[in-house]
């Protein structure tokens, strides 16, 4: 529908151009003109459903322009605006069918109301009553649909669809609810059913005097709940007793229709923060992913989660070792410790996990002992289905990381816990426990009940290097941490990981990584100011 706006003032005429975000009222295009005579040029190019008129402008009068409009396109609603409350203006207007004649100054929520009656009459004058009707409902649906998505930002508009649709009065003070269902993936219908067990938990009713309840598309809920006063301490007790309520509530549609929900309220605001309200609740509701499903949470400043990149595992070159010693006990033993850490932490969004998560599956064919273009596709299609996942949890997310990490392992490693003899196992475990120790291999055979030779050449043939060489590697990979992590002093660290001899410790360190272990704590990325290094 197009509108055109008819008046000699500037200021006036593109104020109500500017001042209204005619958009949700269905109006598509506005035009403006500064006399009668360039309004109906204008008209007649146009041809708009609405025009808005003053009466005295140069050239030709709002009263005329209302005639020949007429005489070219009886249908157009034509509403006359005076400053002049003279009654043969008033007179004429009517003769000539005039949708409406107000006096000015007229207020933006007057004219607002205004238009929304005139536009709906357009559309009844085009249609049969059923139809009206549901075009009336569909309008509804499009202000619901427009207010979940942010899309009104005129407060005005706002409050006015409120009031003509569900009868609610947003003005005062107000708490903005979101509530979402915990399984993102469920059919529109049973996503309906859960929103509806939520509204009878929540009282039964979508809109009382001072609380009103939405349904989205997407099958979640905003509420819009008013408070008594602006007190700071009664907002903090309304906040605590919703949340209570909500509590109440999530547990009662949980046991009658077996729907699991979460909600997030916001802090309090006015119908002109209701975008930034609801901005809130999406946000407090975003910390079910640590408290898990079912939960209910309120906004506090600050407390947004973050969306960066998670450091930690991805970056731990033992972590690395394990995955390519396919030691699956203590990889899942390390995830686990490393999820227990991001929920102590409660730190970090969606995106950043579920970004986690990829960059861990990613070191899967890497790790490999041999490139396997089977290993890469598996890793590739675990990666998809995690962009594709629902989790809100991360609870999900880390036994996503854990089933890769053992599929990956029993199908793709020639070496894993599985393929252990217990005897290796057993030395393994020992060696880990004992490796800062005097270590031989006729102590550990001792240890595991079996001969020096043919331990040593299970153990090889099971783990894939010498028993020296693997207490070696192990020795250096500790070593390594210390260094990179402590001011402690070099020869120090290698007697700590099991080098009596200082000098073999630097040979086998640079055998192994390439560097003398100087040389590494002088990077610019090991922290060694002001230390003292002796080698």
């Amino acid at each position: 529908m197009k509108l055109l706006i008819a008046d000699d003032d500037r200021q006036i005429r593109e104020g109500i151009k500017a001042g209204i975000d005619w958009s949700s009222l269905g109006i598509v295009e506005v035009l403006t003109a500064a006399s009668g005579t360039e309004a109906f040029e204008i008209f007649c190019a146009n041809l708009p459903e609405l025009v808005v008129t003053d009466v005295r402008m140069p050239g030709m009068d709002g009263l005329e322009l209302l005639k020949r409009i007429k005489e070219t396109r009886p249908a157009t609603k034509v509403i006359i605006l005076s400053g002049y409350n003279d009654f043969k203006y008033l007179k004429k207007a009517i003769q000539w069918d005039a949708a409406d004649y107000e006096m000015k100054p007229i207020r933006a929520r007057s004219l607002i109301q205004l238009i929304k009656k005139v536009s709906e009459e357009i559309v009844r004058e085009r249609v049969s009553e059923e139809t009206f009707r549901k075009y009336l409902a569909s309008h509804k649906e499009l202000f619901v649909d427009d207010f979940a998505g942010g899309r009104i930002r005129d407060r005005l508009i706002l409050q006015d669809g409120l009031m003509q649709y569900f009868q609610f009065d947003a003005k005062g003070t107000l708490l903005c609810v979101r509530i979402e269902p915990d399984r993102r993936r469920e059919e529109a219908a049973e996503k309906e059913r859960c929103a509806d067990a939520m509204l009878r938990a929540l009282g039964g009713r979508e809109a009382e005097a001072d609380e009103l309840w939405l349904k989205t598309k997407d099958g979640s809920l905003i509420g819009l709940l008013k408070l008594e006063t602006v007190s700071y301490l009664y907002a903090r007790h309304a906040v605590a007793s919703l949340k209570n309520r909500l509590a109440d509530s999530v547990r009662e549609a949980a046991q009658t229709c077996g729907c699991s929900l979460s909600a997030g309220i916001s802090l309090p605001g006015n119908a002109s923060d209701v975008n930034e309200l609801q901005a809130q609740a999406r946000e407090a509701l975003a910390l079910r992913l640590y408290s898990g499903k079912g939960s209910v949470h309120a906004f506090e400043e600050g407390g947004a989660l973050r969306e960066e990149t998670i450091r930690g595992l991805a970056e731990d070159d033992e972590f690395l070792n394990l995955i390519r010693e396919a030691r699956l006990e203590r990889l899942t033993e390390r995830v686990s410790v490393e999820f227990a850490r991001l929920r102590q932490e409660r730190a970090y969004g969606e995106k950043s996990l579920a970004g986690y998560c990829k960059a861990l599956i990613h070191l899967l064919p890497g790790a490999a002992g041999e490139p396997s273009a089977e290993l890469a596709e598996y890793a590739r299609r675990r990666i998809e289905e995690l962009e594709t996942s629902a989790f809100v949890d991360i609870g999900e997310y880390e036994d996503f990381v854990r089933l890769a990490f053992e599929e990956a392992i029993e199908a793709y490693f020639n070496v894993g816990v599985a393929r252990l003899s217990a005897p290796i196992q057993l030395a393994e475990a020992y060696i880990r426990n004992h490796y800062a120790e005097e270590l031989t291999a006729e102590k550990v055979a001792e240890h595991v009940g079996k001969t020096s030779n043919y331990f040593s050449h299970l153990f090889k043939k099971e783990m894939g290097v010498p028993f020296r060489e693997y207490v070696n590697r192990l020795r250096i990979a500790k070593a390594k941490q210390l260094i990179e992590r402590t001011t402690d002093r070099i020869y120090e660290i290698g007697e700590r990981v099991g080098f009596s001899d200082y000098a073999y410790f630097t040979q086998v360190f640079r055998k192994l990584e390439g560097c003398s272990p100087t040389t590494l704590r002088k990077k610019p990325d090991v922290k060694d100011e002001n230390l003292k290094i002796e080698d």
